[in-house]
């Protein structure tokens, strides 16, 4: 019988919370540690989740906390160098995406992986979406013949705090950008080469705000990715057009829209709608993947390879912005 693992949670802020819900409702672990550098803050977050201890620091956490496996949920600007320390220290971690600021940084995790050995999971949460996790499915089985053309949208308001400081990783491409660039490169499953881009910077803050870009790929796949924070509702959509057919996934609206001439089912526009909370559960199913792969002793789904790619982009994005040119994407493997 495979023994309970014991966790540790860095950062208990609001995504710490998420974790922390999440966690509750898979067996086969526990969380018995915390950690904020706040510690008022990890006191009261112990106390309301019922966990055992509370750290001032993540250093605290790892000396002392006897964890099996690290949860870190920081801002942008600190992930980084704790998970760095999580993965020196031997513990499989958790992180929440970006992982880093930019690719400079991630080469810097890429390498505590390997000189460590320890697994480093990404949360890319939207990959464990029903729509987008059938769409991925369906992508895989060319259900929609030679793809051509990805399109894809994100939007939410304003973002407060760090995230409108741009040296602390701030900006709604390093926040929302990110989770767009993973889904279509997992989508598509091809390497990006190249990549042009428009960048609006907020007129107060400093940091984009709206971001237009598109990203060819290896296989002659075109994506064009556009995101905002002056949307007056949360958007997230995901569109597939093939040869065969084409598919779209809307997040919020919980649908995958199908089309495809290969199968009779899908001959005329369907929609497939998720009787599921658009959260909660994907979250539930990206831990579970990670707890899994500690037990198993097997590499992620979503590894630290995947976490660089992203950001990758994210920088060759930037780039071109600044440029006003279409510019290569670096690769470090």
């Amino acid at each position: 019988m495979v023994r309970e693992l014991s966790m540790g949670l860095i950062g208990c802020g609001n995504q710490g919370r998420t974790l922390s819900t999440v966690l509750g409702r898979i067996d086969g672990c526990k969380l018995i540690a915390v950690a904020d550098v706040n510690e008022t803050i990890a006191k009261r977050f112990a106390e309301e989740f019922k966990v055992k201890n509370y750290y001032r620091d993540h250093y605290e956490l790892l000396e002392k906390g006897n964890v099996d496996a690290v949860l870190i949920a920081v801002p942008h600007f600190a992930l980084k160098n704790v998970s760095i320390d999580c993965l020196e220290a031997g513990k499989p971690t958790f992180v929440e995406k970006p992982m880093a600021k930019n690719s400079i940084e991630a080469k810097e995790l890429v390498e505590a992986v390997e000189r460590s050995g320890a697994k480093l999971m990404v949360g890319y949460c939207q990959r464990f979406l029903a729509s987008r996790s059938l769409m991925k499915n369906f992508l895989d089985k060319g259900i929609v013949g030679e793809v051509y053309l990805v399109l894809a949208v994100k939007g939410t308001g304003l973002l407060r705090g760090w995230l409108l400081e741009e040296p602390k990783g701030g900006g709604i491409l390093r926040y929302l950008g990110v989770h767009l660039i993973d889904q279509v490169l997992w989508m598509i499953g091809s390497r990006a080469e190249e990549v042009l881009a428009e960048v609006n910077v907020h007129p107060t803050f400093g940091v984009d705000e709206t971001v237009s870009f598109i990203i060819r790929f290896k296989n002659s796949v075109l994506a064009s990715l556009s995101l905002t924070m002056r949307a007056s509702k949360s958007i997230d959509s995901v569109e597939v057009i093939g040869s065969e057919g084409h598919m779209k996934s809307e997040w919020r609206d919980n649908y995958l829209l199908v089309h495809s001439s290969k199968m009779i089912e899908y001959a005329n526009p369907t929609t497939i709608r998720f009787m599921e909370d658009s959260t909660y559960p994907m979250f539930e199913r990206e831990l579970r993947e990670f707890i899994a792969s500690v037990i198993e002793d097997r590499t992620p789904s979503i590894n630290v390879l995947d976490g660089l790619r992203v950001l990758e982009v994210v920088d060759a994005v930037l780039e071109s912005a600044q440029l006003k040119r279409a510019v290569k994407i670096p690769h470090y493997s």
